[in-house]
């Protein structure tokens, strides 16, 4: 005999909240910058309780969306888009064995060289200079740490991305290399030549600034795959290696 079909569950007064805030900031009906109606405001719209409105507050901010103080009278202020939710996401999947780092570098690499062809082909002026700027930090950033390293490296790889001219490239591409980098964090502090590294890290966005530079996308495109293999490949299981490398030296010049 059948079962009879259950109605969906009711959403809890939060999630409606989430939802209904959700919806206007993908519409477009509420841009970056923009603030919610305050909690006394909300409660009354909604007809719940203080409790549920701070709940979706910070479901919202933990994704994202806005960034909110309880009980501040001018509401939440709705954020531009951020990797950092997904980053979390993707981080969360990896530690679960749920993906691996091969699995993010093959993504990463995928992410990367479609930023650096499309950035060779869209690129402004203004975007080589924010370029070469970049990696200027870089090189003063090399006597301050690996962690100011680090950030000048991750800005130029954002002026990259905006260069593409595809935000959604820009917001994934940032989230994996996050994951990345915390996924391997304790091998980064314990490399055992940290100035090598750091001058074949420059040396590499010099190159990939030049490909972009002359409109060469297609070199654009393998120099991000080549060089993702060369920082992270030692730290892929040996029977996985030789795929990796097949696809970091596809399309390379000296196949073509």
């Amino acid at each position: 005999m059948s079962q009879p079909a259950r109605n969906p569950a009711k959403p809890r007064a939060f999630e409606a909240i989430v939802s209904h805030v959700e919806t206007r900031v993908l519409s477009g009906e509420l841009r970056i910058g923009d603030r919610l109606p305050g909690e006394r405001e909300l409660v009354t719209q909604f007809q719940v309780g203080r409790s549920s409105v701070r709940e979706a507050m910070r479901v919202l901010e933990s994704n994202g969306l806005i960034a909110s103080r309880p009980g501040d009278p001018r509401g939440a202020l709705v954020l531009s888009p951020s990797p950092a939710p997904l980053g979390k996401m993707i981080t969360r999947l990896t530690h679960s064995s749920a993906s691996s780092l091969v699995d993010l570098l093959i993504y990463r690499m995928t992410l990367e060289s479609s930023a650096n062809s499309l950035a060779a082909i869209r690129r402004s002026d203004a975007d080589l200079e924010q370029l070469e700027q970049a990696i200027a930090l870089m090189r003063a950033a090399r006597a301050q740490g690996q962690a100011a390293f680090s950030e000048a490296d991750f800005d130029f790889h954002a002026v990259v991305a905006k260069a593409s001219g595809h935000t959604l490239l820009q917001i994934t591409a940032a989230a994996v290399r996050q994951s990345i980098e915390q996924l391997i964090a304790k091998s980064i502090e314990e490399s055992s030549d940290d100035e090598a590294l750091l001058a074949r890290t420059i040396e590499h966005h010099q190159k990939v600034f030049a490909a972009i530079q002359t409109q060469d996308a297609h070199l654009a495109e393998h120099l991000a795959r080549s060089s993702l293999f060369e920082y992270y490949g030692h730290l892929v299981p040996a029977e996985q290696r030789e795929a990796l490398a097949a696809l970091a030296s596809f399309g390379s010049p000296e196949s073509v």
